[in-house]
């Protein structure tokens, strides 16, 4: 429309890639046509109107025109061409888009080369059939050696089978992962050095540690509470041994006579599994965890709702009957009774 404004940068995709593989169809025309662009720019005076800037687009792993030749990248590395993920070529492309590339393409377009050396392969399609030959011998023999120990592992097991060996089933095991932080270099300590001799050390207090001790436990467990809604599996765990329900056990076990390693109940010695701990325990854990009345059993047989609260009054005759609130009058009766 011949609006004359601010030229539009337009990034142009070239490629190296001029039927040099083979089987493209006119992929390599479209591009060669493209570099078109560059001398009508200046032909058809677009500086008004367009900026160009274009980019040679080297080996790109992962797209739809090169999916087929990805297992050979890393022997074309080895000749010496620089291959990209889509994610390094999108990162590099987005280069053109600076404000100072910006400037520079006002003037006149620019030819950005990506292309990572390939332009140095002479025939680039017989190396990539080598290449495919070598990467199909490769899978070859690493199928063959698998199938040789497909073999093997098989006869083993017949064997077994065969001697009347009962098979064991190992038990899935909880997975405890407790993070520490990362301890501090002496590089990042250095200035503390110029507090030398300025402190008595034996009168300085040292934090070598903390912890959370609440309702729900510990720090982890109090948050998985509150993240989450529930206890994990490892939460179940932690909060049976520090509430005595279960403890550790490494020995001969008294009833199997045969030596065990794992958790038991803590009053009858069984053996519990690590994912039997929160189908066994859960339900007591969260009755006695969390913000709850005290309970009494655990407290020495205190019980709130029985506290003693004292009055003081001055009796100065004999007490007559007399009428109150409900609310005291069943003070009255917990404290004394019926009687």
């Amino acid at each position: 429309r011949n609006y004359t404004m601010r030229p539009s940068l337009v990034m142009v995709p070239l490629s190296p890639n001029h039927g040099r593989f083979g089987g493209e169809g006119l992929y390599g025309e479209c591009k060669i046509g493209l570099e078109t662009t560059f001398n009508r720019w200046k032909s058809e005076s677009w500086e008004d109107y367009l900026s160009i800037a274009g980019a040679v687009i080297g080996w790109t792993r992962g797209t739809g025109l090169m999916s087929s030749n990805n297992l050979i990248a890393q022997y074309m590395e080895e000749l010496g061409t620089r291959t990209f993920s889509t994610r390094e070529m999108a990162f590099t492309m987005l280069g053109l888009l600076h404000p100072k590339i910006c400037r520079v393409v006002r003037k006149e377009p620019i030819w950005v080369d990506l292309r990572g050396g390939i332009q140095r392969l002479m025939d680039t399609k017989s190396i990539s059939r080598i290449a495919k030959q070598r990467v199909e011998e490769k899978s070859m023999s690493l199928k063959a050696i698998s199938n040789e120990l497909a073999l093997d592992n098989q006869a083993m097991i017949d064997a077994i089978s065969d001697s009347n060996v009962p098979s064991i089933a190992p038990s899935v095991l909880a997975n405890h992962k407790h993070g520490f932080p990362a301890p501090v270099s002496s590089d990042r300590l250095t200035q503390l050095s110029e507090l030398q001799g300025m402190v008595n050390l034996d009168k300085v207090v040292v934090i070598t540690g903390y912890g959370e001790v609440g309702p729900y436990g510990n720090a982890e467990t109090r948050w998985q509470m509150e993240a989450f809604g529930q206890f994990s599996v490892e939460g179940c765990i932690e909060l049976a041994w520090i509430m005595g329900l279960i403890k550790h056990f490494n020995g001969l076990h008294p009833e199997t006579g045969k030596h065990y390693i794992g958790w038991v109940d803590a009053k009858t010695n069984e053996p519990v599994s690590d994912l039997h701990v929160k189908m066994r325990y859960e339900e007591y854990i969260l009755a006695h965890t969390g913000s709850r009345l005290i309970e009494p059993e655990l407290t020495g047989g205190y019980d709130p709702t029985t506290k003693h609260v004292l009055r003081e009054i001055q009796i100065e005759h004999d007490m007559e009957p007399f009428e109150t609130s409900q609310e005291t009058a069943l003070a009255y009766k917990q404290r004394n009774g019926d009687s």
